[in-house]
C-alpha cells in the first residue's frame, strides 16, 4: 500500500496519543528502514516507546549479535503486572521494527528465537549519543540564519507565540462549528485558495481523520454548515495538543502521498532531513524482508513513491528538534520541503516571514512544534499518570513546551467538591470544550463558570466522549491551587467518582423495541404459558408475575400471536382483533422501553 498507512491506531485503541506510533506501525518494512536513515527519526521513535522498551533498547544498543528471546524474557520480574508491561514493550518494539529477527532465520537449530535491534535504528541512536545530539551529515542546521542577515527584523517570541496560539485555536474553533476565516469546512468557500500539487486542505484533513461528517439536513440555506463534528471529533477536542497535532499530521502525510504519488518531480524533491551517510547503505540486512520487491515496474517509480511518506515524516520529525524561536532559511530547503513548510505554517507549527535586503524568507519553529517528538504521555501506559508525571502535571520538554500548548502551562481549571467548575481563561476554544461536559452558568472576560451535572455529562457521553477523558482533561488543566487541595490529583475524589458513576448508568440500562402484554385473566394458566412460550422462543425481555405482565421483543410479536391463537382454540378465550382479548381481557400494547 503506497499510502503507508491504514486505520488510525487511536481508532483501534481508543486513545489518540498513539496516532504517531500507529502511523509508523502501518508503514512497510522498506518505509521504516528508509525512515531510520535519519538519526532524528530514530531518536523520535525511541522517545515514543514505553519506558520499559526504552530500557531494553539501551541494554541492547551496543550488542551487535543476536540475543535469545528467552534471555530478554528473563529480565522481567515475577508477577502478572510486570509480564503485561513486558508484553506491551515487546509488541511496541516489533511493531516499529526496532526489534527484528537476527539473521536470515528467526529460529536457530535448538529452537530458540534470536532477535536484535534494527541496524539502521542502532546507527541512528548511536550517532545521536556519540555526537551529543549533533550527528554528522545533518544539513538542516546549515539553514540557521544569523541575526545580521535579517536587518533587525527578527520576530519577537511573544509575536510567534501569539501567532501559533491563534492559529491552533482557530483550527479547533472550526471543529466546534464556528466560522473562522483562516479555515473553512465549506468546500465552496475554499475554492481557488489551494496550490497545485500537494497542499493543505484543512477540511480534507478533518474528513480524512473522521473528525467531521456531512450533516443530513433538508435545509437549503447557503449559510448552513454542511459539515458537523463526529464522535471522534469530540474525543479529539478533549485530547492533548500533541495528540491533536499528530492526528492531523499523519493524515496530512497520507493525503500528501496520494497527491504526490502522481507527480514524479515532487517525489524526486522530497528527501529525508538529517540523513546520516553511514546509515543509508543499500547492503543492510534489515532490508532482507522488505515487501516492495514484488511487482516493481522496473523504472523505480513505484519504489520512489513508496518512500515519500517516510521522507515527509522524517522532515517533520527533524523540525521538532529545531530550536523554538530560531529563524532558518527557507530557500535552503528543497522545493517540496518548502511547500510542506508553508502547510505547517498554515497550521501554526511554523512562522514564516521575510527580512533582509534581499527579502529572503525564513521559518521559525513555534511552541506547537516543540515536544512533538517527545515520549511518555498517553502513549505510555507504564507511566505514573496519563499526563506523564506522578503528580498529574503536564510533561514539559527541553524547550519548555507542554501538553497544554496554546493554553496556560500552569493550569486554569478548578473543580470544587460541589461540582462547580471555574476556568480562568481568555480562550474561546477552551470554553467551548468545557461546554461539552458542563452546564454553562456564566462567562466573564477571563472566567468561565459551569456545573458538572448528570445531564451535561450524559450529553457528552452521547457524543462519544469517555468519562475517563473528562477526568483526564480536568486533571491535566488543573489550576496549581486545585492540585494543592487535592494532593496533586487536580480533581476532587467525589467528583471523579460521580462522573464514573454517571457513565456506569448508561451501561446499566438497555433499551429495546418491545410489545407489552397485560390484563391476563385470573384463575387460568394463560400467563404462565405465555411466559414459557416467550422464554423458549428467546424473545422474553421482562416479566412481572404479581401484576401478570410481560414484555417481549418486537420481533417476537407475530410468534406470540400464534401462541395466543392456539390458547383461544384450546380454551375458548384469547385475542380478539389482535389488540384486546375477547372474554379473557388480555391487552397488547406496543411500547419502546
Amino acid at each position: 500500500d503506497s499510502r503507508a498507512g491504514g486505520s488510525h491506531d487511536w481508532e483501534r485503541t481508543g486513545t489518540m496519543g498513539s496516532a504517531f506510533v500507529g502511523f509508523l506501525s502501518d508503514m512497510s518494512s522498506r518505509q521504516i528502514n528508509h525512515l531510520y536513515q535519519s538519526p532524528w527519526a530514530c531518536l523520535s521513535v525511541l522517545r515514543s516507546l514505553p519506558s520499559l522498551a526504552k530500557s531494553y533498547v539501551m541494554r541492547l544498543l551496543y550488542v551487535d549479535e543476536g540475543i535469545a528471546r528467552e534471555e530478554i524474557d528473563a529480565w522481567v520480574r515475577p508477577g502478572k503486572e510486570h509480564r503485561d508491561r513486558h508484553a506491551r514493550s515487546m509488541l511496541a518494539l516489533k511493531r516499529l521494527r526496532v526489534l527484528v529477527p537476527a539473521g536470515d532465520q528467526e529460529y536457530v537449530a535448538d529452537g530458540k528465537e534470536l532477535v536484535r535491534l534494527n541496524r539502521r535504528f542502532v546507527k541512528g541512536v548511536r550517532a545521536q549519543i556519540e555526537t551529543c545530539f549533533a550527528p554528522e551529515g545533518d544539513e538542516v542546521e546549515a539553514t540557521v540564519a544569523p541575526d545580521d542577515t535579517m536587518g533587525g527584523k527578527r520576530p519577537k517570541p511573544e509575536k510567534i507565540e501569539e501567532f501559533a496560539k491563534g492559529r491552533w485555536e482557530a483550527l479547533l474553533m472550526t471543529l466546534t462549528g464556528r466560522d473562522v476565516k483562516e479555515f473553512s469546512l465549506n468546500p465552496e468557500k475554499a475554492k481557488g485558495k489551494r496550490r497545485r500539487g500537494p497542499g493543505l486542505d484543512v477540511a480534507a484533513l478533518f474528513r480524512g481523520a473522521g473528525l467531521v461528517a456531512e450533516k443530513s439536513t433538508t435545509q437549503k440555506s447557503a449559510d448552513k454548515p454542511k459539515w458537523g463534528i463526529t464522535e471522534r471529533g469530540f474525543r479529539f477536542l478533549l485530547s492533548t495538543a500533541r495528540e491533536q497535532i499528530w492526528t492531523l499530521l499523519t493524515e496530512y502525510v497520507r493525503q500528501y502521498v496520494d497527491v504526490a504519488g502522481a507527480i514524479d518531480e515532487k517525489v524526486a524533491e522530497v528527501s529525508i532531513a538529517g540523513v546520516h551517510r553511514d546509515i543509508g547503505d543499500d547492503d543492510s540486512d534489515d532490508d532482507g524482508d522488505d515487501d516492495f520487491n514484488d511487482g516493481d515496474d522496473g523504472d523505480g517509480t513505484r519504489r520512489a513513491r513508496d518512500l515519500v511518506a517516510p521522507a515527509v515524516i522524517g522532515f517533520m520529525l527533524r523540525l521538532t528538534f529545531q530550536t523554538v524561536g530560531q529563524p532558518y532559511r527557507v530557500d535552503d530547503l528543497p522545493g517540496a520541503q518548502r511547500a510542506i513548510a508553508e502547510d505547517l505554517a498554515h497550521l501554526g507549527l511554523l512562522y514564516l516571514f521575510r527580512a533582509g535586503p534581499e527579502k529572503e524568507e525564513y521559518y521559525v519553529p513555534t511552541q506547537l512544534t516543540a515536544g512533538l517528538a517527545g515520549g511518555g504521555g498517553e502513549n505510555d501506559p507504564d507511566d505514573d499518570d496519563a499526563t506523564g508525571k506522578p503528580d498529574g502535571k503536564p510533561r514539559n520538554d527541553e524547550n519548555g513546551a507542554d501538553e497544554t500548548i496554546g493554553g496556560d502551562p500552569g493550569g486554569h481549571i478548578i473543580a470544587e467538591t460541589n461540582f462547580r467548575v471555574y476556568a480562568y481563561t481568555f480562550s474561546d476554544v477552551e470554553c467551548e470544550i468545557l461546554r461539552l461536559f458542563t452546564r454553562p452558568d456564566y462567562r466573564l472576560p477571563n472566567l468561565y463558570v459551569g456545573m458538572l451535572t448528570r445531564e451535561a455529562v450524559h450529553d457528552a457521553l452521547d457524543t462519544g466522549v469517555a468519562a475517563e477523558q473528562i477526568i483526564r482533561y480536568i486533571k491535566s488543566h488543573a489550576h496549581p491551587n486545585a492540585r494543592k487541595t487535592t494532593n496533586g490529583a487536580g480533581i476532587p475524589g467525589n467528583v471523579a467518582d460521580q462522573i464514573m458513576l454517571w457513565a456506569m448508568e448508561r451501561r446499566r440500562v438497555r433499551s429495546a423495541d418491545c410489545v407489552l402484554y397485560c390484563d391476563f385473566p385470573t384463575g387460568t394458566d394463560e400467563y404462565a404459558a405465555a411466559v414459557k412460550a416467550a422464554s423458549d422462543a428467546g424473545v422474553l425481555l421482562w416479566e412481572d408475575r404479581e401484576q401478570m405482565k410481560l414484555a417481549v421483543a418486537k420481533s417476537g410479536h407475530e410468534r406470540m400471536k400464534e401462541v395466543f391463537k392456539a390458547m383461544r382454540t384450546q380454551g375458548g378465550g384469547g385475542l380478539g382483533g389482535g389488540d384486546v382479548a375477547a372474554g379473557g381481557g388480555l391487552t397488547v400494547a406496543m411500547r419502546r422501553k
